[in-house]
């Protein structure tokens, strides 16, 4: 195992550890804030004119 910029194979192994943790408590708190998103209700969207808005649109020809 290389290690990482550590002096001793220990230090290394222990900081590995401490950023699997950290990227668990991450990788939690976006998935609940993703659950979080996917079960608000989504708003009907308004039916607007439909009149095309274009490049040509609204020329008043």
């Amino acid at each position: 195992m290389a290690r990482m910029g550590h002096s001793t194979a220990r230090a290394a192994l222990i900081c590995r550890h401490a950023s699997v943790e950290r990227d668990r408590v991450i990788a939690d708190a976006v998935s609940g804030l993703v659950d979080k998103g996917r079960k608000k209700p989504r708003k009907a969207k308004k039916k607007q004119d439909r009149k095309h808005k274009g490049h040509e649109g609204g020329r008043g020809d």
